[in-house]
């Protein structure tokens, strides 16, 4: 329970309360506007970065010389409010005879006094603001020269934390060190669809001496492996995709030049750095260094003519400073790499179901799996043993199953029992349409059919022979052909073919054949695999397994009579 004092009491310490809050008021009310004539609070704190000492040049200045450095300033208003009308003073009268100094277009430039606007950070993305600029050593400059530039800022609501000007010292000394530049601007590549592309730069000695040996390095930026280098230099060493596995994909590089590089000379790679796209990727960024160590020593090493470093006639193109990572003035270039859509035809098969000597419909063709249009899509059919061909797709034509030459591209058919796909006549049907087909899309040719004797499940081959941008194995460029044929019926209604409903694709527009047959088409099924028939089991398995091993389906030779094949890239 409280205790109150007696009423005469408690008033006379309520009054003295009341009059307590009355004086506090007025005296805050009195330093009021002794409070907002203040001064703003101090927020702004002043940074540099830098790359170290510049390296003495010889010869021929170049705009590889130059090298970035910047200020840093970060800060906010303890109210929370934006910081606004920042703008920084730079004075590099302390290096004027030591190097020259080149700033970005919205900074006013007066004698030795560079002003820059500043946009400050809001508190929604890097707490600091970056204003960079460039500077290279003059020609002559003496190892050990120094100068100092000196940094002061302003603002409409803020002032500076030190009253000082934050110093960066510029130092001049003997390094050896290679530049790289003449990128593109933006820097950036496209790669053509399935192709490759020689991605553009120059190298330059920007110390004071020649170098006997420079290195080269390029690979995914941040771990990126969709940018591949599909090269095999042999002054290079190759990191591939699956360490354990060297014939996987070409992921990063490093090469070795034993070069005399002179000093202020531009040089450029013989021939083009080639790049290409892996897999479905459409878009990946490569890093490059140059340096004067030696290479790491790890990866594959390349094989053929070696890559090497020629003279550069063009010149460099003007560098403009742009703000850099916060933690270094100094980073690598780093490249963007676009590869353009491109088709992707895959194998179309199919499955029917007949009677001995009743003629069936199969219906086989190619698929766009890519991002752009197919041109001239077309596929190679074989049918399997037991089965006559009685009118092929008008669009289709006979051919004799050659030892292909080594110079021609295209994969072959063997007509040997022990190919690795066997045709009884010798004969393959090539199929071709003139109409680019759309991504997504089939386009069909159907084949009447007539069985000769009892089959199960018999396989043919389907191979569209255009090679693909993204199936490496070309797995995607195989279906079969299955012919199921029971005995003849001695009465009952017609045969019908049965249907593999393939919900994943669309079908186009098919040329129907001169003749209808007397039974249903039977619906095609995309890459198919099924199991292979009786009658045929042991060489058809036999196919499946060996196109499957081999990676590159149905690339097959006459075994007698053609010389082997290389692969021509």
């Amino acid at each position: 329970m409280t205790l109150l004092p007696p009423l005469p009491l408690r008033r006379a310490a309520g009054g003295g309360a009341a009059l307590a809050v009355l004086l506090a008021a007025g005296a805050s009310a009195a330093a009021a506007p002794a409070l907002a004539e203040e001064a703003p609070p101090a927020v702004i704190e002043v940074g540099f970065l830098s790359p170290g000492a510049l390296p003495r040049p010889a010869g021929a200045l170049t705009e590889a010389h130059f090298l970035t450095h910047q200020f840093s300033l970060s800060g906010q208003r303890p109210d929370g409010a934006r910081v606004t009308g920042a703008e920084i003073t730079v004075d590099f009268g302390g290096a004027a005879d030591v190097a020259e100094f080149r700033f970005r277009s919205e900074c006013r430039v007066a004698g030795t006094l560079a002003t820059c606007p500043v946009t400050m950070p809001d508190g929604s993305g890097d707490p600091e603001a970056y204003v960079p600029f460039l500077v290279r050593p003059k020609l002559g400059t003496a190892a050990g020269a120094r100068g100092l530039v000196r940094a002061t800022v302003r603002a409409d609501n803020a002032r500076p934390a030190l009253t000082a000007p934050t110093e960066l010292p510029i130092t001049v000394a003997d390094r050896d060190r290679v530049v790289l530049g003449g990128f593109p601007d933006p820097p950036s590549l496209t790669v053509p669809p399935g192709g490759r592309a020689a991605l553009p730069f120059v190298l330059t000695n920007t110390g004071a001496r020649p170098l006997g040996r420079v290195t080269l390095t390029a690979d995914g930026f941040d771990g990126d492996e969709t940018v591949v280098f599909p090269g095999d230099h042999r002054n290079c060493r190759y990191t591939t995709k699956d360490p354990k596995d060297p014939a996987s994909a070409r992921t990063g590089m490093s090469c070795e030049f034993a070069t005399a590089v002179e000093p202020g000379a531009t040089y450029r790679t013989a021939p083009g750095l080639s790049v290409a796209m892996a897999g479905l990727a459409e878009h990946g960024r490569v890093q490059l260094t140059a340096s004067v160590g030696a290479p790491a020593g790890k990866g594959v090493a390349g094989r053929s003519a070696p890559l090497v470093l020629v003279p550069a006639t063009s010149p460099l193109p003007p560098r403009v400073p742009v703000p850099v990572d916060a933690y270094t003035a100094d980073v690598p270039p780093v490249v963007s790499v676009r590869g353009e859509h491109a088709a992707d035809g895959a194998a179309v098969g199919a499955s029917v179901r007949t009677e001995v000597g009743r003629e069936v419909t199969a219906r086989v063709g190619v698929e766009n799996r890519g991002g752009a249009p197919l041109a001239a899509p077309s596929v190679l059919v074989e049918v399997p043993r037991g089965v006559e061909v009685v009118r092929p797709d008008p669009r289709c034509r006979p051919e004799r199953a050659l030892p292909w030459r080594t110079t021609d591209v295209r994969p072959t058919f063997g007509d040997h029992p022990g190919d690795a796909a066997p045709v009884p006549t010798g004969t393959v049907h090539r199929c071709t349409d003139p109409a680019g087909l759309a991504p997504g899309g089939r386009r069909l040719f159907s084949f009447a059919l007539r069985p000769t004797q009892v089959l199960d499940g018999a396989k043919g081959v389907v191979f569209h022979p255009t090679p693909g941008p993204y199936e490496g194995s070309h797995r995607t460029k195989v279906a079969f052909l299955s012919v199921t044929a029971t005995a003849a019926a001695t009465a009952g209604p017609s045969p019908s073919a049965t249907p593999s409903p393939n919900p994943t694709a669309t079908s186009s527009p098919v040329a129907a054949p001169t003749t209808a047959p007397t039974t249903a088409a039977a619906v095609p099924s995309s890459g198919s695999l099924a199991a292979t028939g009786t009658g045929n089991a042991p060489v058809l398995l036999g196919v499946a397994a060996a196109l499957t091993a081999a990676g590159v389906l149905l690339v097959v030779r006459r075994r007698a009579a053609a010389p082997e094949a290389r692969d021509p890239r």
